[in-house]
């Protein structure tokens, strides 16, 4: 630290004689300092210390001035015990009184608020107030301070007490001095900075420095013993218009004459001036610039304190002094800073690699950060030497610390113990540590006499390296330590090789210089606000920066400029090309480790390669992950692997990968490799180069032709490529490209060239054609290949049925699969019923049941009992088709169960759409009496039913339906039977709302006689018995157990009698017997005397001659017929022998047809006046009129849909 005078004045005004100085002030720009002497207030230009003006405006003496924040006015109190407000042009405003001498006055931070202390009060003023108001404390105050953000008041007292209090004056709290009696505090001053703790510094005449923290209200530290009695006190804030590198130090002058710089800390520092009198006052200039001091005997001095730069830096570590007694590491590299307290003021600093040292005043701290952590800035206390060693340099090693003083070096190792030192001629002014092994560490010595120096700590013998004429200003020496850098006094740069001790170069106007600590050719030096690089021989390259170079590693060079170390990246792209240009590889790439841009690094591994250099050509083009030309560099080490090292084949490479194609062709020809050449030139689509090699390389052509089909599809010319492939013979590619393109005629052409054993190619074009439609080409295609299941595929895809079934006549081995496929499609357009045909056909027995089952479930979810009944019976046959084809008993079992099951529901459903018709819709067409019939037939089949009611059937709407039919017809005993069988079940959802209605009618039906209308008793045409309308054995004779036979349109009982035949008959025989000649008895009869009437079975006959004859006895099956058992319970159906067969009339007999295993069923009309109509697919008779009318109204029989002719008694010829 050091202190420049200004300028120094004693008034020598005889009025101010033997006056002191009692109080300054600077103004807020610092262009004026205000000083009381005496009973004036003296104002000086702080430039030059040329007095401005002398005020006169108090009576007595002046003790203290203060300055407002915003430089309007300022305020000074004297012994007069007046407080006179002055403004900035030095003109009073106003002034008021206390009521004793004005000790103090302090000006608000950031307003006009004025705090004016005397011997027994404090008040506080500002220009909105008329009056002051004043507040009386316990002692004689003697100084007070704001505290930078204006929210605390300090007051300093004579009997040692420390008060603090807020800005509107109320206490807050004080500070507790255990020696307060004997020490009153004589000034204080509170931290100029607001973004830190607030601390007041207190100075009392117990010859103490105290520190106070406001936030903890507390004492900060220690008490500092000064030695003297403190009369000034104020803080420095150096840089304080600089964030970065502000700084606050504390001033104090007493009765020691002198004005010392304590830190903020409390630790002295240094002395800012020695005079001849007590220091009684000074105050900092506001941008901390200068220091203003006064003494008792009148003097009035300004001072400029410069701080010197202390600092030392290793390589990329840099260590600098801080507010004096901190030292700051920083690591230019990452920018990690860190902080090393040593609380006193810091002297010296050196550092090398992980090793700190630190000189103070009486000791050389030593610190270590960790070494195996890269960039590890914990920095740790290890040793400390206990010496006062007076030294103008120091440095550290790894193991011993060297000072320098005058024309000696001083070598302690970290015990502090002298190991050697070196004694130079001459003094030294220049010193560098260049590192080497550890204990062997070399120096660089400059002196005064011109002589550069190298000694090792492990040496005592210095080596000479160079001698110049003038004083050695700076010295540096290359990482491989074979050449030197020197600048002496004429601000020359010398470069030596050490060896030769030959001048290699020299360089004007430098004033330091340093090498590159990675690359052993390349210097920095500065000098006339340039920096400049030097490259082995190379013309130096400038850059206007301004400062000195500390260090260079790398592409960075470390510049100290006013106290800042940057570091500042320069470019070694041009030397990097003048290397390549001298074909120094090496040197060029090691120069560009340090950091270059992928373009240099590109044309350096380009020169690589082309030098035969791969090894350093792998590495640039790994820099730039240039994947390409590493696979090529890959390429070349598998050769030499297997000793194809070619030099040039290996440039055609290179020069083909970088687009030199000539070139590259001219060393394949030379290295007798042709064909390489026609290979690129044929990749790169230049056919007629490639041609030129192809004589000479003697290559396929078919080759060249497939490159170029390749080059016409990047182009575009998709036609050009597929005939290109077509030509070489390459048909799959050209058959891809016709059929992307719906080339048709080309890929008509490609199939007429291909054989038929090519059949992977003739499908692939068969496919193309499917997908243009083209079916014709694609069915031809197929015939060729013989392929007819893949023929089958595309008409079933197409739904081209008719050419599907002409495929199958031709080829029957595949109409399985096209009848199973034509189901499908038919199930799919909701053409069910075929498609059940259809997978019969296909063989598909489930895939044909399935379907069926499906319909009847729909058919019955949606209430179409027609369609329900008519699936079941087409289920019914194929259950019973099964059964014919099965043997297998249980299955047979299972078959037949289902079979009758099927059957059954069939005829359900087929009435019980009568039923519902009748129930929900409001008009229907049908005669009642056949809804009767209906409702009975449904009724007696769910009374006799096994097992559960079918799914959709209700038996309360069959009894609903008759009931109300009953009542119409006159059937009052059958209609309240329904009645009362209604009672008893379960309302459905639809009819719920009829309850009304039933209930009306059963009132109704109980007014009526309890009896049926005799025309609607059913008959029993075997025992002629007229049964009960409700009837228990259902539709059985109650009498005789025969069952009726229905018709399936009016379901009223037809003249029909079910016969069966003797086990000694089968069917077949039985009809060969039928179809013969009536026997002789009936041939006896004369048609036309005797016929008798075959409707008069159990009834007298009269005949011409007056006999009377039964007719029985003239039909053995009528006479056979009567013959039954009363109980119907034995109900034993009618035996026909052979006999009988052969005497019955043919036309009487109908014969129902059933596959195996069931047996025929044979049935005789006994009425022949009322004809019967009977189905021959589904065996169902009905009244022959009714019958003739529903093939003509429905085109088929109502049961089952069959279109074809039903069978009658007039045409009874199919039996």
């Amino acid at each position: 630290m050091k202190s420049v005078n200004l300028w120094g004045v004693k008034p020598v005004d005889e009025d101010l004689e033997e006056q002191g100085v009692n109080s300054l002030c600077f103004n807020p720009d610092g262009t004026q300092l205000l000083a009381a002497m005496g009973a004036k207030i003296l104002v000086y230009n702080t430039a030059d210390g040329v007095l401005q003006s002398a005020l006169s405006g108090h009576t007595e003496i002046v003790n203290t001035i203060s300055y407002a924040s915003d430089g309007s006015r300022f305020a000074s109190g004297g012994a007069d015990k007046l407080v006179v407000i002055w403004t900035s042009e030095l003109q009073g405003m106003l002034k008021y009184s206390h009521d004793s001498s004005v000790q103090f006055v302090a000006y608000h931070p950031t307003s006009h608020l004025l705090a004016s202390c005397s011997n027994a009060d404090f008040g506080l003023w500002s220009p909105e107030q008329k009056n002051v108001t004043k507040t009386k404390l316990t002692g004689r105050i003697t100084c007070c301070a704001w505290s930078a953000d204006g929210q605390l008041l300090a007051f300093g007292l004579y009997n040692g007490q420390v008060y603090v209090r807020d800005k509107e004056g109320n206490e807050k709290y004080k500070f507790d001095r255990p020696d307060a009696a004997s020490s009153p505090i004589w000034n204080l001053a509170w931290s100029p900075t607001r973004d830190e703790e607030l601390l007041l510094a207190a100075v009392d005449w117990g010859q103490k420095l105290t520190l106070y923290q406001a936030t903890d209200a507390k004492q900060s530290g220690k008490e500092r013993k000064l030695g003297f009695d403190p009369c000034a006190l104020s803080w420095l804030v150096k840089d304080a218009y600089k964030q970065e590198s502000r700084a606050e130090f504390i001033l104090v002058g007493g009765s020691n004459k002198e004005c010392t710089i304590y830190s903020r800390e409390g630790f002295k520092l240094g002395t800012v001036c020695t005079q001849d009198a007590w220091i009684w006052c000074c105050c900092a200039k506001p941008d901390g610039s200068a220091v203003a001091i006064g003494t008792t005997d009148g003097f009035i001095g300004m001072y400029d304190v410069k701080f010197g730069v202390v600092h030392g830096i290793h390589k990329d570590r840099y260590a600098y002094r801080d507010n004096m007694t901190d030292v700051i590491v920083h690591h230019l590299t990452t920018d990690q800073k860190v902080k090393v307290k040593c609380r006193e003021l810091v002297r010296k600093i050196a550092t090398y690699k992980t090793t700190l040292a630190i000189q103070t005043l009486d000791k050389i701290l030593l610190y270590e950060a960790p070494g195996d952590v890269p960039h590890d800035m914990k920095y740790k206390a290890t040793s400390k030497i206990n010496k006062n060693i007076e030294c103008s340099s120091m440095i550290v090693t790894t193991s011993y610390v060297i000072t320098c003083q005058d024309k000696r070096l001083h070598c302690y190792n970290f015990s502090g113990d002298e190991i050697r030192i070196w004694q130079m001629d001459s003094p030294i002014r220049y010193l560098k540590l260049i590192g080497g092994p550890p204990g062997c560490e070399a120096v660089l010595i400059g002196l005064k006499n011109g002589g550069v120096y190298q000694i090792f700590v492990n040496n005592p013998f210095p080596q000479l390296l160079a001698k110049q004429t003038g004083i050695i200003f700076c010295v540096d020496m290359n990482v491989n330590r074979t050449k030197v850098a020197i600048i002496d006094d004429t601000l020359t740069l010398f470069v030596y090789n050490i060896q030769t001790k030959e001048l290699l170069y020299q360089e004007p106007n430098a004033q330091t210089v340093a090498w590159n600590t990675s690359f052993p050719d390349m210097l920095a030096f500065s000098g006339n606000g340039f920096i400049n690089i030097k490259v082995s021989d190379f013309p130096v390259y400038k850059q206007n920066l301004q400062g000195l170079i500390v260090g260079f590693n790398g592409c960075t060079i470390y510049l100290l400029h006013l106290c800042a170390m940057s570091g500042v990246t320069v470019p070694v792209t041009d030397p990097v090309y003048r290397y390549i240009g001298k074909r120094q590889l090496r040197n060029a790439y090691e120069l560009a480790c340090l950091g270059e841009t992928s373009t240099t690094w590109d044309a350096l591994a380009h020169a690589c390669i082309e030098q035969g250099e791969f090894n350093l050509a792998k590495k640039c083009f790994s820099r730039i992950r240039d994947v390409k030309y590493l696979s090529l560099l890959a390429n070349y080490e598998d050769a030499a692997k297997r000793g194809e090292t070619k030099m040039n084949i290996n440039l055609g490479d290179y020069y083909a990968y970088y687009g030199r194609f000539q070139d590259a062709a001219r060393n394949y020809q030379h290295a007798g490799a042709p064909e390489r050449a026609m290979t690129m030139f044929t990749d790169l689509r230049m056919f007629d180069q490639a041609k030129e090699y192809m004589v000479a390389g003697d290559v396929d052509q078919q080759k060249l032709l497939n490159k170029q089909a390749e080059w016409a599809i990047t182009m575009n010319e998709q036609r050009r490529a597929a005939e290109l492939f077509l030509a070489a013979n390459d048909f799959q590619k050209a058959i891809d490209i016709a059929g992307k393109n719906k080339w048709a005629d080309l890929l008509a052409t490609i199939t007429g060239k291909l054989d038929k054993a090519q059949t992977d190619l003739l499908r692939r074009c068969a496919r193309y054609f499917v997908e243009m439609k083209q079916y014709t080409y694609a069915a031809d295609v197929y015939e060729k290949m013989g392929d007819i299941k893949s023929l089958l595929d595309m008409r079933i895809i197409l739904s081209q049925w008719n050419e599907v079934f002409a495929l199958v006549r031709r080829y029957p081995t595949y109409a399985s699969d096209a009848y199973y496929n034509y189901g499908q499609h038919l199930a799919e357009h909701d053409r069910f019923v075929d498609a059940q045909r259809a997978f019969h056909k296909a063989g598909r027995v489930v895939e044909a049941r399935n379907v069926l089952q499906a319909l009847t479930n729909n058919a019955v979810n949606e209430t179409r009992f027609n369609d329900a009944g008519y699936y079941n019976w087409l289920l019914s046959k194929e259950y019973l088709l099964a059964l014919s084809e099965t043997l297998n008993d249980d299955l047979r079992a299972d078959l037949s169960k289902r079979y009758h099951r099927c059957s059954l529901l069939s005829e359900l459903y087929y009435a019980y759409q009568y039923i519902y018709e009748y129930t929900t819709e409001p008009f229907v067409d049908t005669p009642p009496v056949i809804l009767f019939n209906i409702a009975r037939f449904i009724y007696h089949k769910l009374v006799t039913l096994p097992g559960d009611i079918p799914p959709a059937l209700s038996k309360f709407r069959t009894c609903y339906a008759a009931c109300k039919i009953a009542k119409i017809l006159n059937a009052n005993k059958f209609s309240r039977q329904m009645i009362y069988l209604m009672r008893d079940l379960t309302f459905t959802h639809n009819l719920g709302s009829k309850r009304i209605e039933i209930e009306q009618l059963a009132l109704e039906m109980e007014a009526r006689t309890f009896s049926d209308d005799h025309d609607l008793l059913p008959l029993c045409y075997r025992c002629s018995h007229h049964n009960e309308l409700l009837n228990t054995r259902g539709n059985e004779c109650s009498s005789c157990g025969s069952p009726f036979v229905l018709s399936f349109l009016s379901f009223d009982v037809l003249p029909l009698v079910e016969f069966i035949l003797p086990s000694d008959i089968n069917d077949e025989d039985a009809l060969n017997l039928l179809e013969q000649v009536p026997n002789s008895h009936l041939e006896n009869v004369s048609s036309s005397t005797t016929k008798i009437n075959q409707s008069t079975a159990n009834r007298l006959v009269i005949t011409e001659q007056g006999n009377t004859t039964r007719a029985e006895d003239k039909d053995p099956f009528l006479k056979k017929m009567s013959k039954y058992s009363p109980n119907p319970d034995d109900y034993r159906p009618v035996v026909v022998d052979r006999a009988l067969l052969k005497a019955m009339d043919p036309s009487l007999v109908f014969v129902c047809k059933w596959p195996f295993p069931l047996r025929w069923k044979w049935y005789r009309i006994i009425v022949p006046e009322q004809p019967v109509g009977r189905c021959r697919h589904c065996n169902k008779f009905y009244h022959n009129d009714e019958f003739e009318l529903a093939l003509l109204e429905q085109g088929g029989c109502p049961f089952c849909r069959n279109k074809r002719d039903g069978e009658t008694t007039e045409n009874n010829d199919d039996y």
